[in-house]
């Protein structure tokens, strides 16, 4: 008989949007819908556009797209370098322009040992450019990229062609080994490269949870420690790594003492010349330290430290009234709104956009123990626009129900946008169909995700709501918004009936936010016959 174990994570979070329509949608021609793997497109400065695809076993197909939407190059990446046959076990650990070129980073295991590449494209032809390996994890006989054991985060600045790796062993002994940071400039060649001094001997536990690459001239890191799994003494730490130096320079946030497992955004706003650090702790219900499996309520602080001396400027705890008030006002619901922060998004003028969703893990266990299924549903999503000084400005709310296969981390929306993803055995092509997307212009604020048509005049009710398990019923639904009012409408135009659908992978779409673009790969159903196409749409 199985037993069914329900892993519930909750928090509480809310945004301030502006009202327009889409002015433009560009489509290509129709091409086969990309099978099992990972999809990503990726928009360069130059007007091209990449769209990559990784198969379990056949490598890294690539189509490039020109100004004019027509396919351009299309290539089939090998190597004696990595493993084209590896690829399901594979992590990619980011996709990002640097200096006119797309690059990628890749971790493989060499026997034991991970090992990072680092791949360089024509930013025209997407040729191979240089391959190449990066760095190396100490050999160890556990290797895991979903629960943070041992693995490698990419961190790009975004006023720059800078960035950072950070190799993140857990399990060596010497805690001073667990942090390797390597920081970059955009020719790639290595700035400073240092390990992180562990700030006290006695941590048992000791996780890097965020960081932010000021240009060619630092990286800051932040940390998470503790004395015993229960956090005893956990505390988060906020470090600076200068150009050329070989130490970091560390500071505790004090007021972080007993924080049970911790994670964090971290962000440069050069606006007001801060570091905005999202701290996500837990407070209540049992934890494991990896973070596969938790039962509980996190408590959410947003921090604001000077870049110069990473004095502590001011700390607002986050409590998302705005969002509550828009959910007793405009949802039927009789609960405050429980959603998980998933991404910071630092503003123009100085404000910050936190992006939540609720979210419900659940791991069915046979009468052996043995995992038989794991799901995460993804609920309602949460916008909440924070001033300058951290006071909340607006909320807004709106209803959806989600299955997604294999249990998603905290802050997955952050990481996606990266460009990390791993598969997940048997459903990445259902996945990438879930969750949701913002895109934010001078004048608007817009939310997309995937949903079932019968849910579109459903917004008050959600019990009412069908959950989304079947990606063939889908149609992509936006909504604009503007002070109280919500416009809500399909993205790719009202299905003619139940046979018809357009729906888009939301794992695989980019946005530029400096001209309000969102590309996609969008996949239209006629009946049993699917085709995929690529899609621009210009928001105002």
């Amino acid at each position: 008989m199985r037993k069914i174990l329900y892993l519930v994570i909750a928090i509480v979070i809310g945004c301030n949007p502006v009202f327009a329509q889409p002015t433009h949608i560009e489509k290509s021609e129709a091409f086969d819908e990309p099978g099992d793997g990972w999809n990503k497109v990726l928009m360069l400065k130059n007007g091209n556009t990449f769209f990559f695809h990784f198969s379990k076993k056949n490598g890294i197909e690539i189509n490039v797209f020109d100004k004019s939407r027509k396919v351009t190059s299309t290539k089939e990446i090998t190597s004696d370098l990595w493993e084209t046959k590896k690829m399901r076990n594979t992590l990619i650990a980011g996709l990002y322009e640097i200096n006119n070129e797309p690059v990628l980073f890749m971790v493989q295991m060499e026997g034991r040992l991970p090992t990072m590449y680092r791949l360089r494209f024509n930013g025209y032809t997407g040729d191979v450019v240089k391959e190449e390996v990066v760095g190396t994890l100490p050999k160890v006989k556990i290797i895991s990229f979903g629960d943070e054991v041992n693995t490698v985060y990419i961190e790009k600045d975004k006023e720059s062609d800078c960035y950072a790796a950070i190799f993140f062993n857990n399990t060596v002994g010497d805690k001073d080994e667990r942090i390797k940071v390597m920081h970059f400039d955009g020719s790639h060649k290595v700035i400073s490269e240092a390990f992180y001094d562990c700030p006290n001997d006695d941590f048992r536990f000791l996780k890097f949870i965020g960081a932010v690459v000021d240009g060619n001239k630092r990286v800051y890191l932040s940390t998470y420690g503790a004395k015993t799994l229960r956090g005893k003494e956990g505390n988060v730490f906020i470090s600076c790594l200068k150009a050329g130096e070989k130490t970091f320079v560390t500071k505790p946030l004090k007021f972080s003492d007993d924080f049970k497992d911790t994670r964090s955004l971290m962000e440069y706003n050069r606006t007001n010349n801060t570091i905005q650090l999202m701290t996500l702790s837990f407070t209540k219900g049992k934890v494991s330290f990896m973070g596969n499996e938790a039962m509980g309520q996190y408590m959410s602080i947003m921090s604001y430290i000077d870049p110069e001396n990473l004095e502590l400027k001011s700390v607002k705890p986050l409590q998302g009234s705005k969002v509550n008030e828009y959910v007793r006002s405009n949802v039927n619901a009789k609960r405050d709104y429980r959603g998980l922060p998933q991404q910071m998004v630092i503003n123009k003028d100085g404000s910050t956009t936190l992006l939540s969703e609720e979210q419900t893990q659940a791991i069915t266990v046979d009468q052996y123990g043995n995992v038989v299924q794991a799901q995460t549903f993804l609920g309602a999503i949460g916008i909440n626009e924070l001033n300058a000084d951290g006071t909340e400005k607006s909320g807004y709310a709106m209803l959806k129900m989600q299955d997604a296969a294999g249990l998603f981390d905290p802050l997955y929306i952050a990481s996606r946008q990266k460009g990390r993803w791993a598969y997940i055995q048997g459903f990445a092509d259902h996945n990438s169909y879930m969750s949701y997307d913002y895109v934010n212009t001078d004048k608007g604020r817009y939310i997309i995700f995937n949903d079932n048509p019968k849910n579109f005049d459903k917004d008050e009710d959600q019990k009412a709501r069908k959950m989304v398990i079947n990606i063939n019923k889908l149609n992509t639904i936006c909504y604009s918004m503007n002070g109280d009012k919500v416009n809500k409408f399909y993205l790719f135009g009202n299905p003619e009936d139940k046979d018809q659908s357009n729906s888009c992978h939301i794992e695989a779409s980019d946005i530029d936010q400096t001209t309000g673009t969102y590309a996609t790969i969008m996949i239209e159903r006629n009946g049993r016959d699917r085709q995929a196409k690529m899609v621009w749409v210009k928001f105002e």
